[in-house]
């Protein structure tokens, strides 16, 4: 019965936005079942919640809880995350800006507009089974500088990790949780404010993350980091990474794996090489279909 309710109060107040504030319709995996905003288990993808209502300047619904968008096949958005390749996320009315596939070999439905893609292996994947694509690269995350500086900038920490959620309670990472005050593990699943992320990220001498959008903030911040792996149970292996890297210039092998404390030495030691990315966001912006100044 609570269900019920939950689902009619959510149609009510979908409707609503969408007629009186000109809610935007994105697709994407996000719980927004709540009062107060999303329910918080991934920050990555809570990003489509509070970073692009935000830069839209309205509200945001989502296409998945939206009864009346799937009944009158309303334009929507894919915005954040490696979504366009997955199962009933893009549909002929959706609108891809900055999404990513997974590489995966797998039947999905053609979007009805590319406005940019994360990067240049989405961009192959698409080319190579004849669907248009502009060559406009990068993930939305990058542009977060531009519209969020954190309060408090010094280095409070050596070292910060970022575990994917999933890699949380991996052995190494309780272990450090207990023994090293010096070192920042960043919760993706449990914050306060959505910004709260990016002010921890910016209080790091470095990061080691294991999350995509760990890196990529922390490429966007220009804060030193290492891509590690932990349990190496993310879901779309390492594509979604390369697919990144290939938009910013930065050459990876590979991640870095962690099982150990004595593991930390070699981040320390890789963070040396460690360079700013390569990459012009304005197109990225002025390819973003909602946006405006």
């Amino acid at each position: 019965m609570i269900d019920k309710l939950i689902t009619i109060w959510v149609q009510i107040r979908d409707l609503h936005l969408y007629l009186f504030r000109r809610a935007l319709i994105l697709n994407g995996y996000v719980d927004d079942h709540t009062c107060r905003g999303a329910r918080h288990r991934n920050w990555g993808d809570e990003l489509n919640y509070y970073f692009i209502s935000q830069l839209a300047g309205r509200p945001v619904i989502f296409y998945h809880t939206f009864r009346v968008a799937k009944w009158l096949g309303l334009k929507n958005y894919l915005c954040i995350g490696t979504l366009l390749d997955a199962v009933n996320y893009s549909n002929r009315s959706t609108v891809v800006w900055g999404t990513g596939v997974s590489g995966q070999d797998r039947d999905f439905v053609p979007p009805q507009k590319i406005c940019s893609v994360r990067g240049r292996k989405t961009y192959e994947f698409l080319k190579n089974r004849g669907i248009d694509c502009p060559s406009v690269f990068g993930d939305p995350a990058l542009l977060l500088p531009r519209f969020y500086t954190p309060q408090r900038m010094e280095k409070r920490y050596k070292l910060g990790i970022i575990p994917h959620v999933i890699d949380w309670d991996y052995d190494v990472m309780q272990k450090i949780r207990k023994e090293r005050n010096d070192i920042l593990v960043i919760d993706l699943a449990h914050y306060d404010k959505w910004t709260d992320v990016i002010d921890q990220i910016c209080s790091c001498e470095a990061i080691a993350s294991s999350s995509l959008h760990g890196l990529i903030v922390s490429d966007a911040y220009n804060v030193p980091n290492c891509w590690i792996t932990l349990s190496g149970k993310i879901s779309g292996g390492l594509f979604k990474f390369f697919d990144y890297f290939s938009s910013v210039g930065r050459e990876e092998a590979g991640p870095e794996k962690v099982e150990r404390m004595s593991d930390l030495q070699t981040i320390e030691n890789k963070m040396v090489s460690w360079k700013p990315i390569a990459i012009d966001t304005d197109p990225i912006l002025q390819s973003c279909p909602f946006y405006r100044t």
